[in-house]
């Protein structure tokens, strides 16, 4: 290369670094925007996730998709986008462990609630084979004060 060609190879070079550079800024905003739609969504979910959760059995859990929550926001802030998609995943299975273990406690409930329901229904049971033997024993007595 010539000394004159130098400076305007330099030139055309800078150039196409600056546009490979501005190229990928709009990529990185969409994918920056992609994951706060993601986290955003994924916190919308939380309180459905919650309101389910009636028995309160999750609550452990329901606290660490919060948490993980706010670290995949902070990993977004800090332009760590493989880190918060990392964390988004972990989340996405974190939320289906909470209805999962909401389903459980649920069933669990429903075990106790038929449990305690059989023992009732047991306890009638055995009150009404009590009167049972008593009148079957008051119909001996009065049958044989009428023999005698």
């Amino acid at each position: 290369m010539t000394r004159r060609g130098r400076p305007t190879f330099l030139v055309v070079a800078a150039s196409l670094a600056v546009l490979i550079h501005l190229r990928a800024l709009p990529a990185r905003a969409d994918e920056e925007d992609d994951i706060q739609r993601q986290i955003e969504s994924q916190k919308a979910g939380v309180p459905d996730l919650e309101h389910l959760d009636t028995t309160h059995g999750a609550s452990a859990e329901l606290q660490r998709l919060r948490e993980w929550l706010g670290q995949a926001w902070e990993l977004k802030s800090k332009h760590d986008p493989d880190g918060a998609r990392e964390v988004l995943d972990r989340c996405l299975s974190q939320a289906e462990l909470v209805r999962q273990v909401i389903a459980a406690s649920q069933a669990k409930a429903d075990v106790i609630a038929r449990e305690t329901k059989l023992a009732r229904t047991r306890q009638e049971i055995e009150r009404q084979k009590q009167a049972l033997r008593e009148a079957e024993a008051k119909k001996k007595s009065l049958e044989q004060a009428l023999r005698s």
